[in-house]
């Protein structure tokens, strides 16, 4: 059967390509295999407590996933942001991370659907990952020709960088391979220097156990280091992206700058919370994970009314925020009025009134 180009086919088909959607074709079987880089990763405990792609690494690291696919087409949505400005000075204020301002999944959600929605009209057979514990998103994106791995492990094309989401489309259509292309960092370290925890410091290695984003996103305690590490960060970290010099184009503006007010973060109800950052990824879809976050930004950025706010957070109902209600006091005031405001003796959660007695000491 001649291969099919697969540009000639959608315009055929009359689906317009965005002009921030890039689009490769690589031919199956491909006997690509990231089973063993993934296990690996998670052997070494690099990947912290993440579930994900590393649930199940001998099916999500396969490439050949379908006897019947004769082409996987690898998608690259570009949501490059008009700033490169995350971090805002000003007391009582946080920072979203720039990939994290609005759910840029859904435009790439939208033209895949497209596609396959194309497909299944023509009788096609066809299975679409995106974002995908059951698919390593960027499995054949070198290979493809669209770019490469960089240091700092996220995936990178010329004038993009990083500022891209990778969805993958298999079918049983056999369409040309793109061309394929050699590119590479180079010499430039730019993300592992500006990594605020050295989770980069190995070349193509990320530590996640060092990882703020990965942190800030965790269900689990987050340890002290990392809390004052994690500065005013209300959710992610941009620095491995935001250092990257392909991504680095005329449309940064420096002076724009997206923050949140850390105090009305604790005052709103769990509900709207988890309503208003929908597209975060928040632990079980509890708003308490936000409001730990947001205790944390404020604790090494408070303002003069922050004490206020945290104190009235000692009696919530929540072990997770009054945990981190008490370190963000210490944080700021070394306890100085606490015993106003709070009696250990009548805490019933062992895990605040260990961290309560380890402060105070």
């Amino acid at each position: 059967m001649k291969e099919k180009n697969l540009f000639n086919y959608l315009e055929s088909h009359n689906i317009d390509v965005p002009e921030n959607i890039n689009l490769a074709v690589i031919s199956l079987p491909s006997l690509i295999d990231k089973s063993i880089l993934i296990q690996e990763v998670k052997s070494n405990n690099r990947h912290a407590n993440m579930k994900f792609t590393f649930s199940n690494p001998k099916y999500s690291g396969l490439g050949d996933k379908f006897e019947w696919a004769k082409s996987c087409i690898i998608i690259s949505y570009n949501y490059f942001p008009g700033s490169s400005n995350n971090h805002s000075f000003r007391a009582g204020h946080g920072a979203i991370a720039l990939f994290a301002l609005e759910d840029n999944y859904k435009p790439l959600n939208k033209f895949i659907n497209e596609l396959t929605n194309l497909f299944n009209n023509e009788g096609i057979q066809s299975q679409q990952f995106i974002d995908s514990p059951q698919h390593y998103d960027r499995m054949f994106f070198n290979s493809s020709g669209l770019g490469w791995q960089g240091k700092s492990t996220m995936m990178l094309s010329p004038g993009i960088g990083p500022w891209q989401l990778i969805g993958n489309l298999y079918t049983e259509e056999q369409f040309k391979d793109t061309e394929k292309k050699s590119f590479s960092c180079g010499t430039c370290n730019m993300c592992q220097i500006s990594c605020p925890t050295g989770a980069l410091d190995e070349e193509y290695r990320l530590d996640s156990n060092k990882c703020l984003s990965y942190w800030l996103q965790s269900p689990d305690i987050i340890p002290e280091d990392m809390r004052i590490n994690i500065g005013n960060r209300f959710y992610g970290c941009d620095e491995c992206l935001t250092s990257c010099p392909p991504g680095q184009t005329k449309e940064l503006n420096i002076s724009k700058t997206n923050t949140v007010d850390l105090k009305k973060i604790l005052t709103m109800s769990n509900e709207d919370l988890v309503d208003k950052y929908s597209w975060f990824y928040i632990p079980k879809r509890n708003g308490d994970f936000l409001k730990r976050n947001a205790l944390i930004a404020l604790a090494n950025n408070p303002d003069e009314d922050a004490l206020k706010v945290i104190y009235t957070l000692l009696k919530s109902d929540s072990e997770i925020i009054r945990f981190y209600a008490i370190w963000a006091i210490w944080k700021i005031s070394q306890f100085k009025d606490i015993e106003n405001y709070y009696d250990v003796d009548l805490e019933t959660s062992d895990l605040v009134k260990n961290e309560y007695l380890r402060l105070i000491k």
